[in-house]
Parts: structure tokens; sequence; C-alpha cells
């Protein structure tokens, strides 16, 4: 009889840790690394191209700009055409649920005993993201991002009067090389050149040291 009740307690035990194990939910879970590094991942799957802080640009950043300008004014047939920009920061939420319930009963005979468990789990997960998008002519980004950037720095542009000042400066120089490379390309479009354009892709802005 004892050995009989040993065993019954054996079968619960490990039946009791087979339902645990069917009962917890499997699968990859969502964390916030890996929402943000799939964030990071898309945009730069998508190609985005930057328009901030043009004084500073490597001739690299001139260059993938200028490609996906031309690329632009050539899908849409016209110098001055209307461009989309991500206008502000990228947001994300993540939203996740986990319940799990579940209940066991145990009968013995003396011939053998028996167990019946039930087990149930329900998990829901979510993510959320926020894009600022502004569309609007080529010739309008320059103000465009320097007002994007305005709204990030108004800390700044509220302190002292060399502080404001240099900041403003800082501003205005990136808004104006960013004005000066957009004349450019719009007075120097050609039609005939649209045949070794770039595939387009998006603009973002971005805050300095970004």
């Amino acid at each position: 009889m004892r050995n009989r009740r040993g065993s019954a307690v054996s079968i619960i035990c490990v039946l009791l840790a087979l339902s645990g194990c069917g009962v917890h939910p499997d699968g990859v879970r969502t964390t916030i690394p890996a929402a943000m590094a799939g964030i990071q991942s898309s945009l730069a799957q998508a190609g985005v191209v930057s328009v901030s802080h043009a004084d500073a640009w490597t001739p690299q950043q001139d260059a993938r700009f200028t490609r996906n300008v031309q690329a632009i004014q050539c899908a849409q047939h016209t110098p001055d055409p209307v461009v989309g920009t991500i206008a502000g920061d990228v947001t994300m939420q993540l939203s996740g649920t986990f319940t799990q319930g579940g209940q066991f009963s145990v009968g013995a005979t003396p011939a053998a005993p028996t167990v019946a468990f039930g087990g149930n789990a329900t998990r829901m997960r979510g993510q959320t993201l926020g894009v600022s998008v502004s569309y609007a002519p080529l010739s309008a980004m320059p103000d465009i991002e320097m007002g994007r950037q305005m709204g990030y720095e108004t800390a700044l542009l509220g302190q002292n009067d060399a502080i404001r000042h240099a900041e403003s400066t800082r501003l205005l120089a990136g808004r104006d090389a960013l004005a000066a490379k957009v004349r450019g390309l719009v007075t120097g479009w050609r039609a005939g050149a649209c045949a070794a354009s770039a595939p387009e892709a998006a603009f973002v802005g971005g805050r300095r040291g970004g």
C-alpha cells in the first residue's frame, strides 16, 4: 500500500510539472530593447536621409541627399516636388498582458491512482508606433527643419543673451546651408538626367549629435 501511495505521489508531481509547462506561454516575448532595435532596423532598411545640420555634412551625406532629391524630382517630374519628412520624434508604446489558470483533481483506487488536470493561458502583446510626417514643397524644407529644431531647443533659446545668440547662429547656419543646397537642386534640375536617378527614400531630421 505504501508503494502505491508513493507511486501516486510521483505521478501527481510529474503531471503537475507537465501541466505547468503546458500552461506557461512559449515564444519570444516583446522586450523594450528588441522593439527599439526593430525600429532602428526598419529606419535603416528604409534608407532614410538626414536633413539636419547641413552646414556640417560630410561629402557622403551631401551626395546621398542629392541622389534622393533627384529621384523625387524625377518621380514627380518637377524641380520643386512635394516631399515627406519625419518632422518629430518616433514614439513607441508597448503593452502586454498575461493570465494563467488551471485546476486538477486526484482520485485513487486500490488498483491505480487517477489524476486529471486542466489549464489555460492567455497572452497578449502589442506595439504601437507614432510618426509625425510633414509634407511640403522641397523649397520649404529648410524652414520646416529649422522650426523642428527650434521646438527641441526651446530651453536653450530661453537662456541668457550669449547662449541664445550662439544657438540662433547655429540654427540659421544649418538652415542657410540646407536652403542653398535645395536652391541648387531646384534650379539645376534637368529632366534628361532622370534615367540615372536612384530609388527615393524618406527624409528625417535629427538632433545635434544624433
